[in-house]
């Protein structure tokens, strides 16, 4: 009976050994020693691409404090059809800011009710697919879409929600990308005319942002892991 109860202490005292050794260890794994910056910006974009035009969009500098966002730039696109989408980028080391500035909270809280929400997907040249959030917005009779995503290396996500798992696949690395945040709006009264509209501008940002001088920077991140 004593030996019994012993057995049972030691496995209890184990168990919470071995709780409390996880619970140290797997902080230290999700978080890497350096978050590093891409040494472009998109500012180098292209304001010419087929009809549409960019020039630089007014911002508040106010906002980089409230986000935490480590650059910022901000862009207006015009084409010859009348279109006109302004297009917010951020990047950030600081992942957990960045993602709660995403646009069902900022746009809600400024008097913005969500109609429809759905993924669309771009197309890039390498033949890859990626995923983006398309959302439809009222506000007193007035229809905006937005259409944004956040990028960490190959892997896009939408929110917190997706944080954990982008965490986790990234254990073991000693540096990594930093979080690049890209949105863009546009008026819809014509709502599919809009649709097309946006997302062929969003195809060729994600391009461009994920050109092969750009994808380039990320790889030295499964370098530096298997050196390690």
């Amino acid at each position: 009976m004593f030996r019994n109860t012993s057995v049972r202490i030691y496995i209890v005292v184990a168990l919470i050994g071995g709780t409390y050794l996880v619970g140290q260890a797997v902080p230290s794994l999700l978080k890497p020693s350096e978050v590093v910056l891409p040494r472009w910006t998109f500012n180098e974009m292209p304001k010419q691409w087929g009809d549409w035009r960019g020039s630089p969009g007014e911002w508040d500098p106010q906002i980089a404090v409230t986000t935490g966002a480590d650059r910022i730039v901000n862009l207006v696109y015009r084409d010859d059809r009348g279109h006109v989408v302004p297009l917010h980028t951020a990047m950030f080391t600081s992942m957990e800011g960045g993602v709660y500035h995403n646009p069902f909270n900022c746009y809600s809280s400024h008097g913005w009710q969500e109609m429809k929400r759905s993924e669309e997907k771009l197309h890039l040249h390498d033949g890859r697919t990626m995923k983006v959030s398309l959302s439809t917005w009222d506000r007193a009779g007035e229809r905006k879409l937005v259409v944004y995503w956040y990028q960490v290396g190959d892997q896009v996500l939408f929110g917190r929600g997706n944080l954990g798992a982008l965490r986790w696949s990234m254990r073991g690395h000693p540096r990594w990308p930093a979080m690049i945040k890209v949105l863009m709006e546009i008026s819809a009264p014509d709502q599919e005319d809009a649709k097309l509209a946006i997302l062929s501008l969003a195809e060729f940002v994600a391009n461009w942002e994920n050109s092969p001088e750009h994808r380039k920077e990320t790889q030295m991140f499964d370098t530096a892991k298997a050196e390690k």
